[in-house]
This record gives C-alpha cells, sequence and structure tokens, in this order.
C-alpha cells in the first residue's frame, strides 16, 4: 500500500519527464498499489497547485498528435480515450481549430513519403497514400486536393 507521501513523489517524478492528465496519474497511482482515497488527494493538491492541468496536457497532445500528421477530431478522439476532461479538451479543440489545416497537413505527410513526387504516377502508390492519409483521419477533399496537388509539383 502506498501512502500519501510516497504517491506524491511518484506523481511528482512522472510530471519531471512529461505531462499527464489527471486520469492517467490516478491510473498509475492505483496501478502501483495507492487506495482510491490516497490517488484522489495526490491528484487533487497537484491540480489546486497547478502541476497538473488536463488543459495544458490537451494542448500538448494535440500538438504532437497533429505533428505526427494526426487530423484534429482524430487526436481529440484519443485524447477522450485517454481520459482528459471534456471541457477542457473542448477549449483545446477550439483554439487549434485554425491553426493547421487537414490539407496543410497532408500536404506536409505527403512530402516526407515522397518528397520529389517520383512515385506519383504509379497508381498503387497513389492508392497507398491515400489509404494513409485517410487512417490519419483527413477528410476525402482535402486528401483529394493534396494528391493532384503533389502530382502537379512532380
Amino acid at each position: 500500500m502506498m501512502d500519501h507521501k510516497t504517491a506524491l513523489g511518484y506523481v511528482l517524478h512522472l510530471l519531471a519527464r512529461r505531462e499527464y492528465c489527471a486520469a492517467q496519474l490516478r491510473a498509475k497511482l492505483l496501478q502501483r498499489g495507492a487506495t482510491e482515497e490516497t490517488a484522489d488527494s495526490v491528484i487533487r493538491e497537484l491540480s489546486e497547485q497547478g502541476l497538473i492541468s488536463d488543459e495544458r496536457f490537451a494542448e500538448s497532445f494535440l500538438r504532437a498528435r497533429q505533428q505526427r500528421g494526426d487530423a484534429l477530431w482524430l487526436a481529440v478522439r484519443k485524447a477522450e480515450a485517454l481520459g482528459v476532461d471534456a471541457r477542457a479538451l473542448e477549449r483545446v479543440r477550439k483554439r487549434m481549430e485554425h491553426v493547421q489545416s487537414s490539407l496543410e497537413i497532408c500536404r506536409r505527410l505527403l512530402a516526407a513519403r515522397d518528397p520529389q513526387g517520383l512515385r506519383h504516377e504509379d497508381e498503387r502508390i497513389w492508392q497507398r497514400h491515400a489509404r494513409f492519409l485517410r487512417s490519419k483521419g483527413h477528410d476525402m477533399a482535402s486528401i483529394m486536393q493534396a494528391l493532384k496537388e503533389h502530382g502537379e509539383d512532380s
């Protein structure tokens, strides 16, 4: 069984490396043997001190997912699955809506996968690119536009 001081130290150790949402930290504490009361107490204490913020985590998470090529809606769904507070997630989503469009992300991903557009003429490669972009959650209009532009650039 983990006491309050040990649980607090463990969470601070985790937070020293990266952001976590409250739900993730609570799950880690319970997994390590902390009681629900201890876990809730530690999470509450650190939230009040501003050391845990679901909004800060959501912003960091969504930005990282977009850098990896995910569409914003897909990144939001992944954050929801982690247990991020819905209100905090919605506030961050609204702020990030206009930062980078789906089309811009598709262009960036295509440029990284096929920098000179050498393989664009091959129908199978073109379809593979389209499936890849679709798996990242992008809409077909953005995908088709990006593929068309990528083919014209080469």
